[in-house]
């Protein structure tokens, strides 16, 4: 009897010591972080428009129409942009550029077309956008700048339109800029000089976060909130509009 007690009591104080035994500790699982949720994405594509009316001095004063547009990309840079006064039985001015990215291919072609026929060629602009009261005709051209027989590399090319009423003139650029300007023979200055560097002041890189200088002092930023784009533009007429533009 007494052997089994004993056998009994160390068999209890076993169970005891294992039972207050400090449970193994066990490893947490790794944490797993949460994929950061992307912000949310403005699709910024799309043009966006703005007009003011003023009045120029005259006897009488006349009224004018200024207009502004900008296309953007998803992203907000600016493809293109336009500025046009129109100015009722006058005529008026209008600038502008766009972007593309087949450059040197339409350096090429215009440099080649010229040496052809110097005195005036037929050449691709289908990146001009004329305004309503502008002739629709078909317009040689003639190069101001760009060509010179001492180097053959020609980056940049001035083109004037061969007329003797209105002055259009672009500018075709080996990066893709395509810049172009026009003027009734109201507003027309001298022919045969460079006036598209005047009223053309791109900014490279140029979006809707935050422009200026682009065409004739059009300048602003954009407000994201509300979409809408706050400009000043200063065009031909010597008069600073407030603008905003929106899709």
């Amino acid at each position: 009897m007494a052997g089994a007690a004993i056998v009994l009591l160390a068999a209890l104080i076993g169970l005891t010591l294992w039972l207050r035994r400090s449970p193994a500790r066990v490893a947490p699982p790794p944490a797993v972080s949460a994929a950061p949720t992307p912000p949310t994405a403005l699709n910024l594509a799309g043009r966006w428009y703005a007009q003011a009316s003023d009045t120029v001095a005259g006897s009488p004063p006349r009224p004018v129409l200024k207009e502004a547009f900008i296309e953007t990309d998803r992203d907000g840079k600016i493809l293109s942009a336009r500025v046009l006064l129109t100015d009722p039985g006058r005529g008026g001015a209008g600038a502008g550029y766009w972007t593309a990215p087949d450059g040197p291919q339409r350096v090429a072609a215009a440099v080649a077309a010229l040496a052809e026929s110097p005195a005036g060629a037929a050449i691709n602009t289908d990146f001009l956008n004329l305004a309503p009261w502008v002739p629709t005709r078909a317009r040689l051209w003639r190069a101001l700048e760009g060509i010179n027989r001492k180097n053959p590399q020609v980056r940049y090319v001035l083109l004037e339109s061969i007329e003797d009423d209105y002055v259009v003139q672009v500018g075709l650029n080996q990066s893709g800029f395509l810049s172009y300007c026009f003027f009734s023979p109201a507003y027309a200055s001298s022919r045969g000089v460079d006036v598209l560097s005047a009223v053309i002041h791109p900014e490279s890189g140029s979006s809707l976060a935050d422009f200026h200088n682009l065409i004739w002092d059009l300048s602003g930023s954009t407000d994201f909130l509300n979409l809408q784009v706050r400009a000043t533009l200063t065009g031909p007429d010597g008069i600073t509009d407030r603008l905003h533009l929106k899709r």
